[in-house]
């Protein structure tokens, strides 16, 4: 019989491997079943003391008050979702309508441009002029010969994406409904069962990571429509504020960004002959991706207790691994490691 003499430092980071094993596979194929249930856990843990205060000065029970709450919330969030919604189909709409101004002020400026080479350059400005259209009808007939089509062929799949989101929705909101009304029960139960010391910590921690990537979710938000905000209404931009906050809105959508807002508007103001705005425009969106790229990692990575490199690191590895939820799955990933193999190192020491 061969014996394999492991050194401590060998179980540790065999501790590691199996961990970062299990906890990738649950995420990939466990957390797309469980999350609804575990954010309606924490959904319950966030509604427990506002209902809890609520039933005992009414009476009424908490299942009916949270879900009281929950509509109030949802309500409050459709309403902000067709305002946003409805204030960006405003927007397209007026641009549609404009788009043949825009083109012929396009064309115009791609005349006078070729005309100032050929001037200074010597190069034929009409050959040039002519070259540039001929690429743009390219690729419009590209566009919709190739793009087009297929974006249309994946409608159902986007239909059913679509719908997907909805049902985990309805899901987590019955399973908080559910829950709540035991969740001080079941509380206790976790509290005094001596086998959930574990999982209570590592719990506590991911709790920790969440509000801490909420808030600073919020800070960035708020930053980046301030400046934002303040930069578009000194270069004289009319709704400068409010585009402002939208672009800061933007932002947070990661597979969306501010270069939905600034890149049109660069476009639109290079379009007008307004170069300096246009390069302004493109210097903000450069400024804004260098807040979010500096300050999200130190405003999670240093109240987690992680290297902030390590968030950046466990953000890019989640959109490879997971897909566009990567951006949350991948820290929170890096979180479960980290804590569980803490705690199973000081539980080894201990024995």
């Amino acid at each position: 019989m061969w014996k394999i003499n492991v050194t401590e430092s060998g179980k540790k980071y065999l501790t590691a491997a199996g961990v970062s094993l299990l906890v990738f596979l649950a995420m990939k194929y466990v957390s797309p079943i469980a999350s609804p249930f575990i954010l309606a856990f924490a959904l319950c843990a966030l509604l427990n003391p506002l209902a809890s205060a609520l039933h005992r000065k009414t009476k009424i029970r908490k299942s009916v008050l949270a879900g009281l709450i929950l509509l109030l919330v949802s309500v409050l969030f459709v309403i902000l979702l067709w305002l946003l919604v409805s204030a960006l189909f405003t927007g397209g709409g007026k641009l549609a309508c404009q788009m043949p101004d825009y083109q012929e002020e396009l064309c115009l400026l791609l005349g006078n441009c070729c005309d100032m080479m050929e001037q200074r350059f010597g190069i034929d400005g009409v050959q040039i002029e002519n070259f540039v259209l001929e690429q743009v009808d390219i690729l419009i007939e590209n566009l919709e010969v190739n793009i087009l089509p297929a974006v249309m062929g994946k409608s159902v799949d986007y239909v059913m994406n679509i719908g997907s989101v909805v049902s985990f929705i309805v899901v987590m909101i019955i399973a908080s409904l559910l829950i709540v009304k035991d969740y001080d029960m079941l509380l206790s139960k976790i509290r005094e069962n001596q086998d959930f010391n574990g999982i209570r910590e590592i719990g506590r921690k991911i709790l920790l990571y969440l509000k801490t990537f909420v808030r600073a979710q919020i800070i960035i938000l708020c930053i980046i429509s301030t400046v934002c905000a303040v930069s578009l209404t000194l270069m004289g931009m009319k709704g400068g504020v409010l585009y402002g906050i939208l672009t800061g809105v933007m932002d947070m959508l990661p597979f969306i960004g501010t270069g939905i807002m600034l890149i049109p508007l660069a476009l639109y103001h290079l379009i007008n002959g307004s170069f300096v705005q246009a390069v302004l425009c493109l210097v903000l969106y450069a400024v804004c991706a260098l807040i979010r790229e500096f300050s999200e990692p130190r405003l999670i990575g240093d109240r987690v207790g992680v290297w902030p490199a390590g968030i950046l690191f466990s953000v890019f590895a989640g959109l490879h691994l997971f897909g566009i939820w990567g951006i949350i799955k991948g820290p929170l990933t890096l979180i479960i490691i980290c804590e569980t193999c803490k705690y199973l190192w000081g539980k080894g020491g201990e024995t």
